[in-house]
């Protein structure tokens, strides 16, 4: 008799995204997208950066031994479109932060919210991670919202923490238990 397999998506697949590691190609077209205003203010950079800076960032990213770092890829076409990461790795109490950026031609797609619940599975199934926290700022409402439905819940504001756009904004504190992760719906 056989037993039917169910079938399980790769590890670093969700529904529209594909988490992967960086390779050469990526960088020009990768660097582009992160030093778009919209993109490099969400992240606090303070200006554009050339390629080769951009390239150091991923490989000293790459050698740090408390992260993980990988291209979000779509599915559909495999064309890169952002980057994420889970860095500060915490052995002993299993918790991690969570970074993450998409191009803004891509926002409002679906994309960041797969990336994040990819991310974020990943994290708690082969990482065995326990927490995973982040912090968004206040000006930053669409990658609250996304992050509020994979389950992350606001668990404290840091006042004045960032300076964005010309002017001083609160960054908020978000948290994920393992079993609040929210999956896809079928």
């Amino acid at each position: 008799m056989l037993l039917a397999v169910e079938e399980h998506r790769p590890a670093l697949e969700g529904s529209l995204v594909r988490l992967r590691a960086f390779e050469p190609a990526d960088f020009s077209g990768l660097n582009a997208l992160i030093n778009e205003p919209g993109v490099s203010q969400g992240l606090g950079l303070a200006m554009p950066q050339p390629v080769e800076g951009f390239k150091a960032f991923v490989d000293a990213a790459t050698k740090e031994p408390k992260s993980v770092i990988f291209v979000i890829e779509r599915l559909e076409d495999r064309e890169p479109v952002g980057g994420c990461s889970l860095f500060d790795i915490e052995t002993p109490a299993r918790t991690s932060t969570l970074g993450i950026w998409l191009g803004q031609p891509y926002w409002d797609s679906g994309l960041g919210t797969d990336a994040v619940r990819t991310l974020c599975r990943f994290g708690f199934r082969h990482m065995n991670l326990q927490r995973i926290e982040l912090n968004v700022f206040e000006t930053n409402p669409r990658a609250r919202r996304a992050y509020e439905k994979v389950g992350f819940v606001l668990e404290g504001t840091l006042r004045r923490a960032e300076f964005v756009r010309g002017k001083h904004v609160d960054s908020f504190v978000m948290g994920l238990l393992a079993e609040e992760l929210v999956e896809e719906e079928a």
